[in-house]
């Protein structure tokens, strides 16, 4: 009996030592050395991606866009161009050329209605008296035939006919200076201001008027 019983706890024992060293719950005990640096394994199977900062990048916005990356003879996208002319600006420097080197053109000044049968025209030199010289003609035919131009205003009466009047005031000479410098004033017998104004006219051009005589109707 306690041979059967030895031999039972023997092989008890030895069923649980042969337990122990296969068993797939065996633990082993970690041992860290904090004396040498962690070694890590490459893998040669590792696909490492290269990372680039966008502080690196030459494509940005402000270097696209910079002007010290313009071609030569290129222009910035914010520089507007101005092909639009202002029309005003060829009238004020034809204007401009007239008043320097003088009128080539008869100039016409306009139509005006009155009526009295006589008017006075007052003429003058606007700028320094230099010689200009001026004739009046009226309806082709010369009624003053030379008004040597001064800084004072000069005075000459016109008899009207019925209906329109034409008159020219024509430029003799453009004196030592040039051009012909006038100035013009036309009164009715009553001293009412018709029209007034200057010219800078060369030799042989006119300035114009048309004057309406319309006789009053009689009162009765």
């Amino acid at each position: 009996m306690k041979t059967k019983l030895f031999v039972l706890l023997f092989l008890f024992q030895f069923v649980s030592v042969l337990a122990q060293k296969d068993s797939p719950f065996k633990t082993s005990k970690l041992k860290l050395n904090w004396d040498e640096p962690a070694k890590v394994e490459s893998s040669s199977n590792t696909i490492s991606l290269p990372y680039k900062s966008v502080l690196n990048n030459d494509d940005s916005y402000l270097k696209r866009y910079s002007i010290l990356n313009q071609k030569k003879g290129e222009e910035s996208v914010m520089v507007s161009k101005n092909d639009f002319k202002n029309p005003g600006d060829e009238i004020k420097k034809k204007l401009n050329k007239e008043a320097q080197e003088g009128s080539w053109e008869d100039v016409f000044f306009g139509k005006f209605k009155v009526s009295s049968p006589v008017i006075k025209i007052m003429t003058r030199d606007h700028m320094d008296p230099d010689g200009d010289k001026v004739r009046v003609i009226l309806n082709d035919v010369t009624i003053v035939n030379v008004i040597n131009l001064d800084s004072d205003f000069k005075t000459s009466y016109i008899d009207l006919r019925e209906g329109d009047n034409f008159i020219d005031i024509v430029a003799l000479n453009q004196g030592l200076a040039g051009p012909n410098t006038a100035t013009f004033a036309i009164y009715d017998e009553n001293d009412n201001l018709i029209t007034s104004n200057d010219w800078n006219l060369n030799t042989g051009v006119a300035a114009k008027f048309v004057i309406e005589y319309v006789k009053p109707i009689e009162k009765k």
